[in-house]
């Protein structure tokens, strides 16, 4: 957990996969991401069912993350949940997801404000450490 209780890295894992360049036919070594969705999924149902949240904030155009959202609108209808779509990022499935409840999902390229208000701070603090946003992630 990070900056008490109100932030936490959901992680994911990279491999190298390594594929035949399409124009010269060498092989390049690709980083492929892996489990990110499962974990996020399994992360949000755990939350709902240990009532540890009453809203729930996914940035991600990731369509795999639907079931769990139903899910979780089925069994805790009281539970808030907010769709952002990543800048250069949609899902149609996500998209329709949060009309049925009147609401809407929010591309954040089109939205600077609410892009920039959702910027964390470049560092963050727990009781025992101290992480920093890396420079290369900076804009």
């Amino acid at each position: 957990m990070l900056n008490g209780s109100r932030f936490e890295i959901v992680k994911g894992k990279y491999y190298t996969k390594s594929i035949e360049c399409p124009y010269c036919q060498g092989v390049i070594n690709k980083p492929e991401e892996k489990r990110t969705d499962v974990n996020v999924a399994v992360k949000m149902v755990s939350d709902a069912t240990l009532n540890k949240t009453d809203t729930f904030v996914l940035v991600s155009a990731d369509s795999d993350l639907v079931p769990p959202l139903e899910f979780i609108k089925k069994h805790f209808p009281e539970k808030k949940i907010k769709i952002y779509f990543p800048p250069s990022n949609f899902s149609s499935d996500l998209n329709n997801f949060p009309k049925r409840d009147k609401g809407k999902a929010v591309k954040l390229e089109n939205n600077k404000a609410k892009f920039l208000n959702s910027v964390m701070s470049d560092t963050i603090s727990d009781s025992s450490k101290v992480y920093t946003i890396p420079d290369k992630w900076k804009v």
